[in-house]
């Protein structure tokens, strides 16, 4: 392929990338839940209870800011019962309690809206419950975004372009180009990218707020609003600050800006809906390190088409040049593919899946990634020497700083759509009978499993489900002396989403893995109480035929005791990894030696910095997935 076809290419598949965003399924969230997804609710959706509750309570998979929170309720024939009520409960952030009038018996149509205060995204849906006498035709379920993805695809990809830039460009400068003093042109390029950044925080927080119902309430009272006007007034600011600075300082002061913005992005993301600091730390480095990379790439394109861009006239002996920066994108690379695992596996539960939007997203961002290291790693191979192979070095760092555009703008679309299409619940570990045995093929989980509403999903092979047996929950809370029993239906007993069979029956609905899902809602937890939980096998008649006992403990966040959790998982083995990989490098760094086919004094600080990166995430990893269990 000819050189300025190559370049070409890279440079249409970063713009096709931006343009068709917005169409991508997940991108505009007609397809997939939204971030603050509907977890549980009392009553639950679908649920007749025989008396008025006397309010409602509906639980969410993240914790929810005022604004766009709230909900309506409606008869069966529309009538308007409340509107905009409800309140977030103090004692639980996630939760949103509408107190109720005195209902009349009959059906009821619940709309509800939700705006996370860990992403800032907004989502709405509606679910049905009746009342005395009544059936209802369906739970009537629905979830859909109601953000404006459009703008923030395009906000989240002039960010990443502009603070990755920002960092990457200063470390360049600094570490590979080794420029004590640079000249106006550079300071100008990187203040460009800081004002880019900055503006497009703004732009998108603006969005966001009109979206919401009031800029100032937004973006001054609200957890995500803050975090967008505190990006954007640190990247503006900073962009005014690297023009007036005394220009030894200009690299490392935009390095640092750029790290800033680039924390208040994370934070602002789908990291900040996992409990405690730990998945924020790991997104920074994810982010960092990409910076380091793809912004030297960027650098290294500069020097082959636009030196005086780098406050250079001519660019140095590329076979000095090379080495140099590869020792940087070594490290960099490394911490990228160990914490993109990380925050696939927290978000998603799993590493790679084509069965979810969000995972597709993922592999179009990796396929496209892998040919950006493909190219890179021909730089790596040709050491400087400007080997002639796909148009040569400069042109392949031109094309690969095109492709490098791609992943940013699938990694816009990723920040947008939700990692998962179901809020996964907690795994409760079976206690052995007496003779230690347990329920085959049965499992129970507490969703989303922490203080407050949950729904209980109990997992059966499919002939159980359709040997006309029956399954109830008891719970017994041991400190409280109480007792609930509540009856469990899969979709099919509902007669909403089976198959009319030959023996009259509803037929249960099935999972690819042969296994039925049953379920109750409306089960309250309170924090601090203890619970037995059996899960009782009736025959048609109403005779025991056998039981499953659970046992667990609530604690004031979620389930301390008695959850089912796994020691081994790729995050632990990442964890280790990074902690043996990282010890091994300040070993390696303060020993001065060299990383293969790289330039010494660069090798040094790249292995005792990412060495000392990867020791602390490392560690954090490690002890965070230790609590976890």
């Amino acid at each position: 392929m000819a050189a300025p076809r190559l370049v070409r290419l890279a440079g249409a598949l970063a713009l096709l990338a931006l343009l068709v965003a917005p169409a991508l399924p997940g991108a505009t969230g007609s397809r997939v839940l939204a971030h603050a997804q509907l977890v549980a609710s009392s009553p639950g959706a679908g649920e007749v209870v025989a008396e008025a509750p006397a309010e409602l309570r509906l639980a969410f998979s993240e914790p929810l800011e005022a604004q766009v929170t709230s909900l309506d309720l409606r008869t069966a024939e529309g009538e308007p019962i409340l509107d905009r009520a409800g309140e977030i409960a103090p004692e639980d952030p996630f939760t949103l309690v509408a107190e109720l009038p005195d209902l009349a018996d009959g059906a009821y149509a619940v709309t509800w809206r939700t705006l996370s205060a860990a992403d800032g995204h907004t989502v709405e849906g509606t679910f049905s419950f009746g009342v005395g006498d009544v059936e209802l035709a369906g739970d009537g379920t629905t979830a859909t975004h109601t953000e404006t993805d459009l703008a923030d695809v395009a906000g989240r990809f002039v960010s990443y372009v502009g603070l990755l830039g920002a960092l990457g460009l200063a470390v360049f400068a600094s570490v590979v180009l080794r420029s004590g003093s640079p000249a106006a042109p550079f300071l100008r390029l990187l203040a460009t990218g800081l004002a880019l950044a900055g503006v497009a925080a703004l732009a998108v927080g603006v969005v966001n707020a009109l979206e919401a119902g009031g800029i100032g309430s937004y973006l001054l009272g609200s957890r995500n609003g803050m975090l967008q006007l505190a990006r954007g007034l640190v990247a503006l600011g900073g962009a005014g600050l690297l023009l007036v600075l005394p220009r030894r300082t200009v690299p490392p002061a935009a390095a640092a800006l750029a790290l800033i913005g680039i924390g208040l992005l994370v934070a602002a993301g789908h990291s900040a809906a996992l409990p405690g600091p730990v998945p924020i730390l790991v997104g920074i480095v994810h982010v960092a390190g990409a910076g380091v990379w793809l912004g030297g790439v960027a650098g290294l394109a500069l020097l082959g088409v636009r030196p005086r861009w780098l406050g250079i006239e001519t660019a140095p002996p590329w076979r000095s040049i090379v080495p140099r920066f590869s020792a940087l994108a070594l490290v960099a690379i490394g911490l990228v593919g160990a914490s993109g695992v990380v925050s696939a596996w927290w978000q998603t539960g799993t590493l790679v899946s084509p069965d979810t939007e969000y995972g597709r997203a993922l592999i179009v961002k990796s396929v496209v990634a892998v040919g950006a290291l493909a190219l890179g790693g021909l730089n790596f191979l040709d050491g400087g020497r400007l080997r002639a192979w796909l148009g040569g070095l400069p042109t392949r760092a031109l094309a690969e700083s095109g492709i490098g555009l791609a992943v940013l703008v699938a990694t816009g679309v990723l920040a947008t759509t939700s990692p998962i299409d179901a809020t996964p619940g907690v795994a409760i570990r079976p206690v052995p009978d007496a003779f230690g045995e347990i329920a085959p093929d049965m499992t129970l989980e507490l969703v989303p499993g922490r203080p407050g509403v949950n729904r209980a999903v109990v997992t059966t092979t499919d002939a159980l489900a359709t040997s006309g047996i029956n399954l109830e929950l008891v719970l017994d809370r041991l400190d409280g002396g109480s007792t609930t029993r509540v009856e469990l239906h899969h979709p099919g007993m509902a007669g909403m989403e089976g198959m009319e069979g030959m023996d009259g029956h509803v037929a249960p609905v099935v999972s690819d893995s042969g296994t039925v899902a049953w379920t109750a809602d409306a089960i309250v937890l309170a924090p601090g109480s203890r619970w037995d939980a059996n899960v009782l096998t009736l025959s048609s008649a109403g005779a025991e035929l056998g039981r499953q006992r659970y046992a667990f403990t609530v604690g004031d966040a979620a389930i301390d005791e008695g959850a089912d959790s796994d020691l081994l998982t790729p995050v632990v083995a990442i964890a280790a990894v990074l902690l043996l990989g990282g010890a091994l490098g300040l070993g390696l760094g303060a020993g001065g030696w060299p990383l293969p086919r790289c330039d010494a004094a660069t090798s040094r600080i790249a292995l005792l910095t990412g060495g000392s990166v990867a020791v602390v995430t490392g560690t954090a990893i490690g002890i965070d997935s230790f609590l976890r269990l």
